[in-house]
């Protein structure tokens, strides 16, 4: 049986998630977008924080913080499920498109944070996809570097 996970009200998290197999499911424009549209739909239904993401070929990255009363194995699974039909759905495909349960690790306080936005931002530069973070458009980096607004909640992020 599986061991129950410990999910804090209020906390952030940084949550990773990899595909079935590791399928480059994300390695194109066309299945990061898939990624980025149903992060958008998940954070307008439920008002998590998402404070830093990166969507990689074979996976994802988020650093978020649900919003209170929310469960993030419920935000996770959403996503997880949305995604998975949508990609299935244009890739004619029936096959289990994730792969084991998400990670998910609470943050302890603003020097983890930090650690956590950075590990986050170098993912795509450390698989020498780009040669620096702001150039990888599916991650959080990007976004800042180029002021668009609406999808990354900056700001004070706060420890438990």
């Amino acid at each position: 049986m599986r061991k129950k996970r410990e999910i804090i009200e209020g906390a952030a998290y940084h949550v990773t998630s990899r595909t079935n197999g590791k399928i480059p499911a994300f390695e194109n424009d066309f299945g990061r977008k898939i990624m980025l549209i149903t992060l958008q739909d998940a954070k307008e239904k439920y008002g998590f924080r998402l404070h830093n993401f990166c969507i990689m070929p074979t996976h994802i990255h988020l650093l978020l913080t649900p919003a209170g009363g929310t469960n993030l194995s419920r935000i996770m699974q959403w996503i997880k499920t949305h995604s998975a039909k949508r990609w299935n759905c244009i890739n004619r495909s029936e096959n289990h498109f994730w792969g084991e349960r998400f990670f998910a690790r609470q943050i302890k306080d603003s020097a983890d944070y930090s650690f956590v936005q950075n590990y986050i931002d170098q993912n795509p530069v450390k698989a020498g996809l780009v040669p620096h973070a702001p150039d990888w458009e599916s991650c959080g980096a990007y976004y800042i570097a180029n002021g668009i607004s609406g999808f990354i909640d900056e700001g004070d992020c706060h420890f438990l």
